[in-house]
């Protein structure tokens, strides 16, 4: 069995859950498919925070998609009798390690 040890010249990671404010609701007698509904709404919310997070050097390390979120359970709700609210989604980023130092291969 060979070791586990990380080489001595591979980037380092660093990571972070980003959670992104939603603040939808989605009407109980006019749709039967919630997260259908919430998709166009919240997809160009999710969108601009990752751009946002982009720029700082981050990237989703997970899917992005609001079906996928809501179905790993990456999306925090509440449910009343007329409405179902989308409170936040969260999504796990990384980007590499800025404070480690690179050995150059060869």
């Amino acid at each position: 069995m060979g070791s586990s040890r990380m080489p001595h010249n591979a980037m380092r990671w660093e990571y972070q859950d980003l959670v992104i404010p939603l603040a939808i609701s989605v009407s109980h007698w006019h749709h039967r498919d919630y997260v259908g509904a919430a998709t166009p709404r919240a997809q160009p919310i999710i969108q601009a925070s990752l751009q946002q997070a982009a720029s700082e050097g981050w990237r989703a390390d997970e899917p992005t998609d609001f079906p996928t979120l809501f179905s790993r359970s990456r999306v925090r709700t509440r449910n009343n009798v007329a409405r179902w609210r989308l409170d936040s989604v969260m999504i796990r980023l990384t980007r590499a390690d800025s404070s480690a130092p690179l050995v150059p291969h060869g």
